[in-house]
């Protein structure tokens, strides 16, 4: 038997409308003791009560998202929320990155969006460089550089780039340290085909830090070449913001 595959074309058609696989990953850069809700077009618990997202944590939220879906975030125990509504989507499978956090001068939420290229046959790694704290006039570079073992710093070359905030990068797997000014150094583990957020945060009485997820996926093997290791991918946006 044969199947409607969209409204109002007849149950032979064999036209069916292309879905994508468009996952939400959340980072909660607002800085405060109280966590995140998140709803979803105003009746969906994507992440509520015990599952509300703490402040410097990203979290993958179930489901796929869409065109026009509107997702609300609320801080718990504090009467402040916004709503995201979902605007044009990229025309391919794609993890799509949604960071909320403070507006300056201001205690309304705020956001910013970005998307990861989705691809089986990806050779490097995708990094996604965010900064979010709050009242930072002045935005510094975020160092990346080669991480060498104490015992190899005698025989290998090290590569320092400086990478410009809320930007998407395309990078070879392998292990680097990122810093920003004279601040410690956070150890990436990149691995090939993956995606990984850094996400400066801090203020609002928070000190400032460096968020890097996910933390847990080894790289397969180190660098391979000292040229054209890195590679800036477009800013992408996805969404309208309407804040409350």
């Amino acid at each position: 038997t044969s199947k409607n595959l969209r409204p109002g074309v007849a149950e032979d058609s064999l036209v069916e409308p292309i879905r994508f696989n468009q996952q939400l990953l959340v980072c909660n850069a607002y800085p405060s003791k109280s966590p995140i809700a998140v709803t979803g077009n105003a009746h969906e618990n994507l992440a509520e009560g015990n599952d509300a997202i703490p402040f410097r944590e990203c979290r993958y939220l179930k489901g796929n998202v869409e065109k026009r879906d509107q997702l609300d975030f609320a801080l718990q125990d504090l009467e402040m929320h916004g709503t995201f509504e979902v605007g044009d989507l990229p025309s391919s499978d794609a993890i799509l990155l949604l960071v909320i956090e403070k507006r300056p001068n201001s205690p309304m939420v705020s956001f910013q969006s970005f998307a990861f290229a989705s691809s089986s046959e990806r050779k490097e790694a995708q990094i996604a460089v965010i900064n979010a704290l709050e009242g930072s006039s002045a935005v510094p570079k975020l160092t990346m550089e080669d991480h060498i073992e104490a015992k190899e710093q005698q025989t290998v070359s090290k590569r320092v780039e400086q990478l410009s905030f809320n930007r998407v990068y395309s990078v070879e797997e392998g292990n680097y340290d990122a810093s920003v000014s004279e601040g410690a150094k956070q150890m990436l583990k990149l691995a090939k085909g993956n995606n990984y957020v850094v996400l400066r945060t801090g203020g609002n009485g928070f000190d400032e830090s460096l968020l890097v997820f996910p933390k847990e996926v080894p790289a397969q093997s180190p660098p391979k070449s000292l040229l054209a290791w890195m590679k800036d991918l477009a800013h992408t946006e996805f969404a309208r913001v309407f804040g409350k």
